[in-house]
């Protein structure tokens, strides 16, 4: 029948286009009662069935370009259907990070009504949190659920939106592919961070986490899939038919003339104009920074660490500026060798202090005995799956002493002036009296720059009693940052009852990011 290939090809078009379902029926009815009152009209002047349905098609008009137009009125009526490129182009990879926060918050809102409802058992207090705190794998056992749950959620959920965003704005599926493509180049490449204390998000070359990306392709090929199946049931569109209404839409509302009268379209002109310029200014200052970076390697940086070389083994050659000295034997307590690799992933090799000499050696100025290190736990560690004590206890000296002095040092030192470590000292009465180590006061990283020139707070510490005592490298710094070395340092601190003997020492860490370690103990 005339009716049934022209509303069927009308709804076809409709499809093909990507109009919004609510709208594709209520347009189609619309037809059709157009379509009929038409009909009836021709009929009540005498015609012919025959005769009135061709008049009324003739009347009708071209079905086909009639769905071009209605499409594209939805299209306008909808800034996504403006504007496609930066709604369905540049959105998408912001669209992640609200997506995974707003997971977040439905699972913490969730845990919170679980422990509300069935008590604490389903609520992680204090105590739980400090326990997955100091233990790696129950950490890990925690978070790594959870968070690869959220991860999936959210990428699931951008492309959700995105794809109904494009269902409404009657876009079509090539904008459905593209902002699901690039949902799942940004699932690649765009990784959540919660460890012990912090939560964020991280950018990464692509992970090999190829699930991750197969979600927002799944939602656009269900999409595919679903309109595929709505136009085959649907009449068919001759060829012909399709290209005359398709050039026809090209010269009305199509018409670049019309996008170019919109405001947003010069106010993103404007913008990327913007954008360009920043780019050029950022490539330029780039450059420069690369010259004077270049020129810092080649000609300044060796002559300033060669000078600070020559000037550690001065001081581990020096006569000892300790008048009675006495070294603490610490190889009861070293839970790492110098060869171990300690800091970092469990796939790092090599990251160890491997150059350090053992045996009694004299550092910035004071005799230690070394044998190894007595690491301490830090949240650093915690997140890579190495397993350290939070506090080693009892440390005998059995000795008074008017001052202790440290060699020592800590991985990932990211915040100065914070506690990142102490010492309990126990006396023979009972009484006891502590020593807190500061980041950028007694220690800094112990991956960092030995000159002076653009090495900023990273450089010295600010301690009188603090001083540079041993600077080295391994096979790992040397690829990863061949400008720094590995440091350590001589800490000296008075002892606050000097009278009494001291039994024993806690070394104990505050559970800052940073790691700290002790490789040599001596006392005066």
């Amino acid at each position: 029948m005339h009716e049934a290939a022209a509303i069927g090809q009308f709804e076809r078009r409709l499809v093909e286009l990507g109009c919004p379902a609510v709208r594709l029926r209520e347009k189609v009815r619309e037809l059709a009662e157009h379509y009929g009152d038409l009909k009836e009209a021709a009929l009540e002047e005498g015609l012919t069935e025959s005769e009135a349905e061709a008049r009324a098609e003739a009347e009708l008009g071209d079905s086909v370009l009639l769905a071009e137009y209605t499409v594209a009125a939805v299209r306008r009526a909808s800034w996504w259907g403006r504007h496609p490129v930066l709604g369905f182009g540049l959105l998408p990879p912001l669209a992640f990070i609200p997506a995974w926060v707003i997971c977040s918050a439905a699972l913490v809102g969730t845990c919170w009504l679980l422990g509300r409802m069935f008590g604490s058992a389903y609520q992680i207090d204090e105590g739980a949190a400090r326990a997955m705190t100091v233990n790696p794998d129950s950490f890990r056992n925690f978070v790594a659920p959870a968070n690869e749950a959220l991860m999936l959620v959210a990428i699931l959920l951008s492309a959700l939106v995105f794809c109904w965003l494009a269902r409404h704005a009657a876009v079509g599926m090539k904008w459905i592919w593209t902002a699901c493509l690039i949902c799942s180049v940004n699932s690649l490449v765009t990784y959540p961070m919660i460890g012990p204390g912090f939560i964020g998000i991280g950018f990464a070359l692509p992970s090999s986490n190829w699930f991750h990306a197969v979600l927002p392709i799944s939602v656009a090929l269900v999409a595919f899939i679903r309109q595929r199946s709505t136009e085959n049931r649907l009449a068919s569109i001759p060829e012909e038919k399709r290209l005359n209404a398709r050039q026809k839409a090209a010269g009305g509302i199509f018409s670049k003339q019309s996008i170019y009268r919109m405001p947003t379209y010069w106010a993103m002109a404007v913008f990327a104009a913007a954008v360009l310029a920043i780019v050029i200014f950022v490539e330029v200052m780039s450059a420069q920074d690369k010259a004077e970076h270049l020129d810092l390697r080649g000609r300044v940086w060796p002559a300033e660490r060669a000078a600070t070389l020559r000037q550690l083994g001065a001081r581990q050659s020096a006569a000892s500026e300790s008048s009675n000295p006495i070294m603490i034997d610490l190889k009861a307590r070293v839970n790492a060798s110098l060869l171990a690799s300690v800091d970092g992933p469990a796939n790092v090799k090599d990251n160890n202090l491997a150059d350090l000499p053992r045996g009694i050696h004299t550092f910035g100025g004071v005799p230690f005995d070394v044998e190894g290190r007595l690491q301490l736990m830090g949240r650093n560690l915690i997140e890579s799956g190495k397993k350290f004590p939070v506090i080693v206890k009892h440390i005998p000296i059995l000795r008074r002493c008017a001052r202790l002095h440290l060699l020592h040092g800590a991985s990932a030192v990211r915040t100065l002036d914070k506690k990142i470590a102490r010492l309990v000292l126990h006396y023979a009465d009972g009484s006891q009296a502590e020593i807190g180590i500061m980041a950028g006061q007694d220690v800094l990283d112990w991956w960092g720059p030995i000159y002076n020139t653009e090495a900023g707070e990273e450089h010295q510490t600010t301690s009188p009693g603090t001083e540079l005592a041993w600077a080295g490298g391994n096979p790992w710094i040397k690829q990863r940052a061949p400008e720094f070395s590995l440091r350590l340092y001589r800490s000296t601190f008075a002892n606050p009852r000097p009278d009494l003997e001291i039994s024993s020492i806690d070394y104990v860490s505050t559970l800052t990011d940073a790691a700290p370690f002790l490789v040599g103990l001596t006392i005066d």
